[in-house]
């Protein structure tokens, strides 16, 4: 077997060592929604938390500067997330999957094809309520997911996984059978 990232060929169709694609797919809508459900919800637990110390505490001058950091750190996150949802996006390509995400430290993540053993979708109550899923890459070697892509909408992830499974490679048992 040749190695794909080492063949010229590969490195020039693919625009591994060039510009990145332009056929990106970006996450919904619903998942900034979603997301900041999530947010919320921990907020809210974080804040019964707060008023409990406070309670036990009394006014003490510490539990006045935790209610205003948390403040600070709730209203960062949520300007954050916009930027995290456009900063993720992935691509199906015939030889590969690619995904990308991060707003200040990039993380790329290249997939072969060829090491994909398979593909799960799962849903959470909240992505349930939005209509989103995640899917998850599993490859050779690993017991835990290469790649997981939450909050992309559940057809969408219905539709990768099936063409997902049309393109991993068979190997010569599978052509027999």
């Amino acid at each position: 077997m040749t190695n794909q990232l080492l063949d010229a060929g590969f490195l020039d169709d693919q625009a591994l060592s060039g510009p990145l694609p332009d056929d990106w797919l970006l996450l919904p809508a619903q998942a900034l929604a979603k997301r900041r459900w999530v947010w919320l919800l921990r907020f809210v637990i974080v804040v019964c938390g707060l008023a409990m110390v406070h309670w036990w505490r009394g006014s003490h001058w510490i539990c006045w500067l935790l209610w205003a950091v948390t403040a600070l750190v709730f209203i960062v996150s949520w300007c954050w997330l916009p930027l995290q949802i456009r900063h993720q996006r992935f691509l199906l390509r015939t030889q590969d999957f690619l995904l990308q995400s991060g707003v200040l430290w990039r993380k790329a993540v290249l997939i072969p094809l060829q090491r994909v053993q398979h593909v799960s979708i799962s849903q959470g109550p909240l992505q349930k309520r939005f209509g989103l899923a995640t899917l998850k890459v599993y490859t050779a070697g690993g017991l835990d997911a290469e790649a997981s892509l939450a909050d992309i909408e559940h057809q969408l992830a219905q539709a990768l996984s099936e063409q997902l499974s049309r393109l991993i490679p068979r190997g010569e048992t599978d052509a027999e059978h």
